[in-house]
């Protein structure tokens, strides 16, 4: 993988994942065969253990798929598979009874904003909302106009949840938290605003409701940054919401998601992710549109490939050992400028004092990395 995509590479699915994945996507065929390769290394209680736990999402998707394909099941897989489709689709009833509900207040009371995410590819993507779990509502809101939404919701019976800086939720007396957030793409990575997204969205009907919806080329963008940008990703809902999003949107403009994505920062993370969908998966993604997304990402500043790096380590499990054993010469050299010197405007943003010097401020920086390392090597 060229760079800086190497940097990167951490997030996506593992080859074990991947199968699982296409036995939930792929074409009948296909799809039973990855089934039998990911079933043959899983033993029942290693189904969805360790690593894998966080696939059980996809349980219902993984189960109409092999149903539909009349997969060869034994007798505790075929009722695990029904379970879990059961689980699902009654669960998902009470989510959809919740989202009218949610709708039809911020509605009734003017306030614009957005599906996002999950409850977007859900309701509007999807043949059968109830095949993508969906734990949350999350609905994106222009900064100016958060409060009016909070309010409203407020009164519509529903409580103070936990806020972060660029939003908060509040949760339905059901237990069901709806975020609203002011920015599509999380922290460290830029992204598109909402007022953006609002300005090319289409309105659609959702549970009886008009609602505005971001245009398929955004709501891509969304999944794939938010893959990025999120501890979520583990769930590999991203890929499925992606595949489903690209197959059921002919129309997508991709000239105008290649723009978007190259005018806000997300060149990298969308070259690296529809990569992975197109080789792993094959998710019919244009050549041309990756040829673009990979010259537009050969250009990245050092600021965006600092972003790149600190986004990678979001986790907390990929260590600065994991990504140099992973990359590729160019990229070492930018995860060393990024331990030692990276862009001061990154230091800024990590709350380092804007008043100082950048001289200062890496020299400190590197003070504290060779500190760590120092203490990394007295504990052998």
């Amino acid at each position: 993988m060229p760079p800086p995509l190497d940097l990167l590479v951490g997030i996506l699915p593992t080859v074990d994942q991947t199968d699982f994945l296409l036995a939930c996507l792929a074409p009948a065929p296909q799809a039973v065969d990855a089934w039998r390769r990911w079933r043959a290394r899983h033993v029942p209680t290693e189904w969805l253990a360790g690593r894998n736990e966080k696939l059980r999402g996809l349980s219902a998707l993984l189960a109409s798929s092999m149903l539909a394909a009349g997969a060869p099941l034994d007798n505790r897989d075929a009722a695990w598979l029904r379970t879990a489709l059961f689980h699902e689709e009654r669960r998902s009833r009470t989510f959809r009874a919740i989202l009218g509900e949610v709708l039809a207040a911020l509605t009734a009371e003017g306030v614009p904003f957005l599906l996002g995410k999950g409850v977007a590819v859900a309701e509007t993507v999807s043949l059968r909302p109830s095949l993508r779990h969906t734990h949350d509502i999350d609905l994106f809101v222009a900064s100016a106009r958060l409060d009016d939404a909070g309010r409203t919701l407020r009164r519509a019976g529903l409580s103070e949840g936990h806020s972060w800086a660029t939003g908060y939720s509040l949760v339905h007396r059901k237990g069901l938290p709806v975020a609203l957030h002011t920015r599509p793409i999380a922290s460290p990575l830029p992204g598109p605003a909402v007022e953006d997204l609002a300005a090319r969205a289409e309105r659609v009907s959702v549970l009886g409701v008009t609602v505005s919806v971001p245009a398929a080329d955004d709501l891509l963008l969304h999944v794939c940054g938010h893959a990025v940008t999120s501890a979520s990703r583990r769930t590999a809902r991203w890929v499925c919401d992606a595949h489903e999003i690209v197959i059921r949107r002919p129309n997508l403009d991709w000239p105008r998601l290649l723009a978007t994505a190259a005018s806000t920062g997300l060149a990298a993370p969308l070259a690296t992710t529809l990569g992975y969908l197109a080789d792993a998966i094959g998710t019919p993604v244009p050549a041309t549109i990756r040829e673009k997304l990979a010259r537009a990402t050969a250009s990245a500043t050092c600021l965006e490939r600092d972003l790149l790096v600190h986004a990678a380590r979001l986790e907390g499990t990929v260590s600065f050992r994991g990504l140099w054993a992973a990359a590729g010469t160019r990229s070492r050299v930018t995860l060393l400028r990024w331990a030692l010197v990276p862009d001061v405007r990154y230091l800024h943003w990590l709350g380092e004092d804007s008043h100082r010097s950048a001289l200062a401020l890496r020299t400190e920086r590197a003070l504290r990395g060779l500190q760590r390392l120092g203490a990394r090597v007295r504990s052998r």
